[in-house]
């Protein structure tokens, strides 16, 4: 492994640090927002402005979690682009662009982090707008 390579992985595992941290805090801030959802949905009082708000703020929630999961996603895809730059890099390395697929800037989060938030933003609008029965 040449020095350049380890400079790389090295820059690729800090950055797997602080995407550890930012996938706390989206979750955290996911649960949050499914939280203010139910509250939205329980609360006998709700209406229509209370249920604009809480649906602006899960939609903050689920748009800033995109992005944080797109910057993750680019640590990856950077990593491959410097690894497939280097003029012998290791079969490690090798596999490792193999693995990413590609070595362009990402642009969205992996198809699971896609589906996921979808998932979520149908939650949030289904306990928010959906007609209570009685």
């Amino acid at each position: 492994m040449s020095p350049e390579e380890y400079q790389i992985w090295t820059l690729f595992n800090s950055g797997r640090m602080a995407d550890a941290g930012v996938g706390i805090v989206t979750i955290l801030a996911i649960w949050l927002a499914l939280r203010v959802a139910n509250m939205t949905r329980a609360n006998p009082e709700t209406d229509t402005i209370a249920k604009v708000v809480s649906t602006a703020f899960c939609g903050l929630v689920i748009l800033g979690t995109w992005q944080a999961w797109t910057i993750a996603a680019v640590n990856w895809t950077g990593t491959a682009g410097a690894l497939n730059s280097l003029e012998n890099p290791s079969e490690f390395a090798k596999g490792f662009i193999e693995y990413v697929g590609q070595t362009e800037p990402a642009t969205t989060p992996d198809l699971l982090g896609m589906i996921f938030l979808g998932v979520v933003a149908l939650m949030t609008l289904v306990l928010i707008w959906r007609p209570k029965k009685d």
